[in-house]
């Protein structure tokens, strides 16, 4: 009726009908399939949203001190990876490389027989020392039971704390059925090797620095031990020095600052048995205020009592126990040494 009455033609009748299907379709889709009447719509303008996201990088300042900032942290960075390599450098650096010709022998305690040019005389820095362990001497340096005993025999209980004599790097952590039981050797940077023997257990471990008086070990009696002990020794280029040349072991110091290794360093102060030392050489009065002077000590015989040690050498037994640390009831072993003066 509108388009007889406004005329309309035929073809436009046509066209709104077709458009009105067309709307038609378009809502029934978009009812039944939202997302795919919408998706696109979304994704456009996410899209759009990106394109209009604009980054500008500020600095503060010119550009001079921002370059000149640049090359400060690329130097911090270089000093910082410089302190680094130097310290891993120094962790693995070995202790008197070049005094021990470069050997590094990780399974004998006396190695070096092969190095020839043994110096004349060398100069120990004796400063820093801390004793192994608080022990008193039980056994010294020399000829005993048809061998020879390169070190001094200490005191010690199972499980007592044994410490490093002077900073060093651990060379050897091993065991010897025959000898020294489980044992360690430290090769220390003022040129002398400490050896500890008779150990019940490692805390040290082989290749390791270690400071003076850092725990290393455990005190025991394994190995060739008649008694929980600690076997100390003090060498040089593999050779043993007596170490009571080096330690007054009354007072727990070193004798002096300094101790100068020569040919004479390698001979043994006594043969066993009853006897004076004499440390008048290594530690008279004038040169260390800590030492006594003279000792008198006795080697302990099958049989021998306190009551029959004392009378020999004029004393009491009182006196050997307080000197000894020891008591009354204390057994005797033969071969221990029992101070008397």
């Amino acid at each position: 009726m509108l388009m007889m009455k406004y005329n309309l033609p035929v073809t436009v009748k046509i066209v709104s009908l077709l458009a009105r299907k067309i709307v038609s379709i378009s809502f029934i889709a978009a009812m039944l399939f939202p997302a795919f009447a919408f998706g696109k719509v979304k994704q456009d303008k996410y899209n759009y949203a990106q394109t209009k996201v604009k980054y500008k990088q500020r600095h503060s300042g010119n550009v001079d001190a921002l370059y000149a900032d640049g090359i400060k942290i690329k130097r911090d960075l270089f000093m910082i990876d410089k302190a680094q390599i130097d310290r891993t450098n120094k962790a693995d650096a070995v202790p008197s490389d070049k005094l021990y010709g470069g050997i590094w022998n990780e399974n004998y305690v006396n190695c070096y027989k092969s190095i020839e040019n043994f110096p004349d005389s060398f100069k120990v820095n004796l400063k820093g020392f801390t004793i192994p362990t608080l022990g008193f001497v039980t056994s010294r340096f020399g000829p005993r039971w048809g061998r020879f005993h390169y070190g001094i025999d200490l005191k010690v209980n199972v499980g007592d704390t044994i410490y490093a004599a002077f900073d060093g790097k651990v060379r050897v952590k091993s065991y010897e059925r025959g000898g020294y039981g489980y044992f360690l050797v430290i090769r220390h940077s003022n040129g002398l090797e400490t050896v500890y023997g008779h150990l019940s257990g490692f805390i040290a471990d082989v290749d390791q620095n270690v400071k003076s008086g850092q725990p290393i070990a455990l005190g025991g009696s394994t190995g060739r031990s008649t008694g929980p002990h600690l076997h100390f020794e003090t060498r040089f280029l593999g050779r043993a020095i007596d170490p009571s040349r080096i330690v007054d072991f009354e007072n727990k110091v070193c004798h002096r600052d300094y101790y100068i290794v020569d040919s004479k360093s390698f001979s043994p102060n006594r043969s066993g048995g009853s006897s004076e030392i004499l440390y008048a050489k290594y530690s008279s009065r004038s040169h260390n205020k800590y030492t006594s002077g003279r000792v008198r000590t006795h080697r302990v015989s099958s049989g021998d009592t306190l009551a029959e040690i004392a009378q020999r050498n004029g004393t009491t037994v009182k006196k050997l126990c307080a000197l000894n640390n020891i008591s009354k009831r204390t057994t005797l072993r033969p071969g221990k040494t029992l101070r008397v003066r």
